[in-house]
């Protein structure tokens, strides 16, 4: 077989090269990265793909990101929290969502709780992954950064590219790529599944996606017509009791745990060239996510103590005060159960939000006095229209932890002597409406010395409607208005010094406005009442650093960036459990520091890749605060006092990420990363009485081989060594249990997977 041509470049060096990204949230004419001062990481996602399948997030950027990583709450790989520097973009409703996501400048965050489902999202399409530090261009939840999605077209992406892949716990999975140019015009379609038995019991998943894009680009106009689908049932079984894992690391507490997952998307995109300085781009979108839960829990009913023939919720358990009631108004019956069964909880939640929108943007890139200056000015709108409905069905808990409903919907606004708070079903129609205008100014003060200015008003205007009476009746507003500037300085032609300021803002949301009052909790993530309103979240971040690039030998390139930062976000959100089981609230907590240093060092040449980051990050709240907790450190009210300088849950003071690839030959290639991470408090601990969840080191291998031009072979074996390690944690009330199970410990943990291997391979077709 004749020797192959090496790859054109290999992981580090591609994304080093990147230079151009956008600075707003349409690409306009696109921003030098070098002159952004903040901190800018860009990823190509078919060179990270290269050897690898293309499935799933952690594995493709993962280990690739300084200041990043994925905590996996809900024990899935498929829906994973993005943490960035402290903030997170997570598919969890509850968590302070602190990150805005955008795909081709169409935002991710969804309307009801500003989640981010990253399942749906395409990753065989995506191009780039971009992340920024603060840029209060994007808009709401761009408190701690970033991430910009860019997605592929027939016009950059010819041929045909087809993968298969296989692997541990049932997994298989595929994609196909199609793209060709016609002169003008360009067609790309990209259509993917994924089938996993889950490394868990009972936590299969199906993801079914697609993605569409039509495009023309002549002379001074470019238009680009998307469509993008997915259908995923994943079963995210969440944590388990410590005591369980320990018995076996497979196993999970209460189910089923069901999401299913549906999103149609459709965006048009424009752009007019009008001269060499001036081009105007428009973008509007429709999109339709529909998501539906169930949610198999322990619950607070039992028995009734004065009538074992009756059942009772809450109080002291006696009959008629505490009577559970049915949504057929009457006390419900013991024997609605088996004789002597364990009851249980199945939680249904149902999500339907149709929300469009809408950016317009102008960049002029022009001398202003004889100095080159690039501007963009734009507005934005987005709308979502949300119909949110939840109720709960009283079951039995199995021995094997199932629970099975009975049909017995549960209503205690029903009851005549209930007292708060109330387990009722809820249907509650939401309209949130956000509105923006925003700058982003670069003037090159001297060839070296750049200067840049930006800002942004934000206006959100949320509306709840009652379709069940007027208690969860509101209309909450909320303004501000974030700027944002920075110096860049070349102090050679390969190294630069940054410095910047920046202001962002979150509105609460929804979901957040819903249950925000301790004196009437709501069962977490089921129901909403009605509250006192939140106070915004405002961040104010500071950073710093050096970024450069140098040759090292006749081949070798060097890049790399070190930076610090501190960012400073007033009145956070936080969802606090209560001493009832299954119950919250949302409350804002003060003032929290999240402060650190980023470093990252990449060398490249004609058959090394090697990149190296570490992270460090200084978490603390500012405030002295007095919090509800299921923690056993909670008094008798269940309360814990939280002192100035306690570190935030879930926030790793340290994290270490090592990469290599090695052309071995021209057709074979190895390659591997190493991730460590310290220990964090558990979620609930802000006062930081209990053990951290241990941190963990992990080391994954992979390889591929080129059959000739157009087939590769690919391997990769994840978690070599089969270490036991822990994602996320947090403590639960165990509740009733069956009488098999006994357990006092109330941590629990969300395991990764063991020992993992996979194969497959990639067809590509010019």
């Amino acid at each position: 077989m004749p020797a192959l041509p090496p790859p054109p470049c290999a992981y580090a060096a591609c994304l080093a090269e990147v230079t151009v990204v956008a600075g707003a949230p349409l690409p306009g004419t696109g921003v030098d990265a070098d002159k952004l001062p903040g901190e800018v990481q860009s990823l190509s996602i078919g060179d990270l793909a290269r050897d690898r399948p293309i499935d799933v997030l952690p594995n493709l950027v993962g280990a690739r990101l300084a200041s990043v990583s994925l905590n996996d709450e809900q024990g899935s790989p498929f829906q994973p929290d993005f943490v960035f520097r402290g903030f997170e973009a997570s598919p969890v409703s509850g968590v302070a969502q602190g990150i805005a996501v955008y795909q081709d400048g169409v935002r991710l965050n969804e309307s009801f709780g500003d989640t981010v489902n990253w399942d749906l999202v395409p990753l065989f399409a995506v191009q780039r992954f971009t992340v920024q530090s603060n840029n209060p261009v994007f808009g709401l939840n761009s408190l701690g950064g970033v991430v910009a999605l860019t997605m592929k077209d027939g016009l950059g992406f010819q041929g045909a590219d087809g993968e298969v892949s296989g692997g541990a716990f049932g997994k298989v999975s595929g994609e196909e790529q199609f793209g060709a140019r016609f002169g003008d015009y360009g067609a790309y379609l990209g259509v993917g599944g994924l089938r996993d038995d889950g490394f868990r019991y009972h936590s299969q998943a199906t993801l079914r996606q697609a993605y569409g894009d039509l495009a023309y680009d002549r002379g001074r106009w470019d238009w680009r017509l998307s469509l993008s689908g997915a259908l995923n049932d994943i079963a995210a079984v969440g944590p388990t009791p410590v005591q369980m894992l320990a018995a076996d690391p497979r196993s999970v507490f209460t189910f089923p745990q069901a999401t299913r997952n549906g999103l149609e998307t459709i965006q048009l995109r424009g752009g007019y060239r009008a001269n060499a300085w001036l081009s105007l781009d428009a973008s509007v979108y429709y999109r339709r996510f529909r998501q539906s839960l169930t949610d198999g829990n322990t619950t607070n009913v039992r028995y009734c103590a004065n009538a074992p023939s009756r059942l009772c919720l809450e109080g002291t358990g006696s009959f008629p005060g505490d009577a559970l009631y049915g949504s057929g108004g009457a006390p419900v019956p013991a024997n609605v159960l088996p004789a002597g069964a364990t009851p249980g909880e199945l939680d249904f939640i149902g999500t339907r939000t149709d929300s469009l929108g809408g950016t317009a943007q102008a960049s002029l890139s022009a001398p202003v006095l004889g100095h080159a200056n690039s501007l963009s000015v734009g507005a934005s709108i987005d709308v979502g229209f949300t119909a949110y409905a939840a109720h709960a069905e009283l079951g039995v808990l199995g021995p094997d932890l199932r629970v099975v409903g009975v049909g017995v919907t549960i209503d205690q606004r029903l009851s005549p002597t209930a007292q708060p708070p109330l387990q009722e079903a809820v249907s509650l129609a939401a309209r949130n409406r956000y509105a923006g205008l925003y700058a982003i100014d670069v003037l090159d003060l001297t060839a070296r010395l750049s200067w840049t200015l930006s800002g942004r008003l934000n206006v959100a205007d949320i509306r709840l409607s009652d379709r069940l009476g007027e208690a969860l009746n509101a209309d909450h507003g909320f303004q501000r208005f974030n700027p944002g500037t920075g110096l860049t300085y070349k102090l050679t032609p390969r190294l630069t010094a940054y410095a910047g300021y920046s202001e962002s803002n979150r509105a609460p949301t929804a979901a957040e406005l819903s249950c925000a009052d301790p004196s009437s909790p709501c069962p977490l993530g089921a129901f909403l009442v009605a509250d006192p309103a939140l106070m915004q979240v405002v961040s104010r971040n500071i950073e710093a650093g050096l970024r450069g690039r140098f040759g090292l030998g006749a081949a070798g390139t060097v890049t790399w960036n070190a930076s610090i930062y501190r960012t400073i976000s007033d009145n956070d959100i936080m969802l606090l459990a209560t001493s009832i089981n299954g119950f919250g609230y949302f409350q804002n907590a003060g003032a929290i520091w999240r402060q650190g240093v980023d470093l990252r060092l990449d060398y490249q040449d004609p058959r090394w890749a090697v990149s190296a980051s570490y992270t460090y990050l200084d978490a603390s709240f500012r405030d002295a605060l007095t919090v509800s907790s299921n923690s056993p450190a909670a008094d008798a009210n269940g309360f814990i006092r939280v002192r100035p300088g306690a570190t935030p849950p879930m926030t790793p003071a340290d994290r270490l990420t090592l990469t290599f690839d090695y052309a071995a030959t021209p057709a074979w290639r190895l390659g591997g990363d190493l991730r460590a991470q310290s220990g964090q408090y558990l979620a609930g601990d802000p006062s930081n009485q209990e053990p951290k969840l241990p941190g963990f080191a992990t080391l994954n291998l992979r390889t591929s081989y080129r059959l000739g031009p157009r087939v590769t072979l690919f391997g990769e074996i994840e978690n070599l060594f089969d270490r036991r390690y822990y994602t996320y944690g947090a403590f639960t009330q165990l509740g009733e249990l069956p009488p098999s199970l006994s357990l006092s410990d109330p941590r629990t943990y969300s395991p990764a997977e063991g020992r993992n291997l996979s194969i497959g391979a990639r067809v590509r077709s010019d």
